[in-house]
């Protein structure tokens, strides 16, 4: 059976989805894998990218992946926060 481009997105979009979902509700515990039990959190706005048709920003951290939907003004870890304003995503 073979898989059409429009099903394919959706399907890609749902597994990102859940993915921001999960980093949201473990963050605490990510962190905590990361290396950074302790934190302070700031509210960031990650922007849409212009040139990529990607909605999820995934910002990584001593092997641990964090996934934030872009468009949106959130609370963040500062160690996150910080690694976006170095690589310019925000």
């Amino acid at each position: 059976m073979a898989t059409t481009t429009t099903s394919s997105i959706k399907k890609a979009s749902t597994v990102l989805g859940g993915k921001c979902k999960e980093t949201e509700e473990n963050m605490k515990q990510k962190m905590q894998r990361a290396g950074c039990a302790e934190y302070k959190s700031q509210r960031v706005l990650i922007p849409r990218a212009r040139d990529e048709g990607d909605d999820v920003l995934m910002v990584g951290l001593n092997g641990e992946k964090f996934y934030f939907l872009r468009g949106q003004s959130i609370s963040m870890p500062e160690p996150l926060a910080e690694i976006l304003v170095n690589t310019g995503n925000i």
